[in-house]
């Protein structure tokens, strides 16, 4: 890349924050027990991971037959979640180092998610150490927050590029100048459909060996297993 990169765009569960690991095992039991979707973990993770909104419920119907009531679904969500984050939710290690001094040079940030703007709110509001490393990251994302399904979870969700569009023309920016953080093939999807550069990354504990296999088979330009290495990847594009 060799103009100034004009935005960074990250995806966030997975990525800037290690919610999947508290929130995809509820998820599966509200499927399971209040639905029948005789789902589990591992399948959610190879089959449905980065999935949100009419584009979760469309593959639950495809790939198990079964229509999902989706406005009860979000309730029970609604419900559950903020419980489970009420302990903190861990930052995805040598994050907050990295966003704090993309900060500090005046890149622009922003995030794109398929989560509700109530949930990526909660997210950043309980993601520990913030504070110590001197950042508060709702005030840090506030106006620069992108939600691609919505308050009621009807907008496109990825893999649709329409977050990183909307991204793009909010900033004033050529999607080609601009790079995406990704953790799921679904994601990378939407950020290289958008023409945006993609990075994935592979360092969560719900992240297997053949993730960034996948990652880059999905479009990702390249993959990075610690935010350590994000500025060395950044001077190769």
């Amino acid at each position: 890349m060799t103009k100034p990169i004009a935005l960074f765009a990250f995806d966030l569960d997975g990525t800037l924050a290690d919610t999947e690991s508290i929130s995809l095992p509820s998820a599966v039991a509200t499927m399971r027990n209040a639905f029948g979707v005789p789902v589990t973990l591992e399948y959610w993770y190879a089959n449905l991971h980065g999935l949100a909104g009419q584009a979760l419920m469309d593959a639950i119907q495809s790939q198990f037959g079964i229509t999902v009531n989706f406005a009860e679904y979000l309730r029970q969500r609604a419900e559950q979640v903020p419980h489970m984050f009420a302990g903190g939710v861990n930052p995805a290690p040598g994050m907050l180092q990295v966003v704090r001094q993309l900060a500090a040079q005046g890149n622009q940030l922003c995030i794109c998610s398929n989560s509700a703007p109530e949930r990526i709110a909660l997210t950043l509001t309980n993601i520990t150490g913030q504070h110590s490393a001197g950042l508060n990251l709702l005030g840090m994302f506030e106006g620069h927050i992108l939600s691609a399904t919505g308050p009621q979870g009807q907008g496109k969700a990825k893999p649709a590029p329409d977050v990183y569009l909307d991204a793009a023309a909010r900033y004033g920016a050529t999607p080609a100048n601009c790079v995406a953080v990704e953790d799921s093939p679904v994601g990378v999807h939407a950020a290289i459909s958008a023409g945006f550069t993609c990075l994935g990354y592979t360092g969560l504990s719900h992240h297997g060996e053949a993730d960034a296999a996948s990652l880059k088979e999905a479009g990702a330009h390249h993959t990075f297993h610690h935010w350590d290495d994000f500025h060395a990847l950044l001077a190769t594009l």
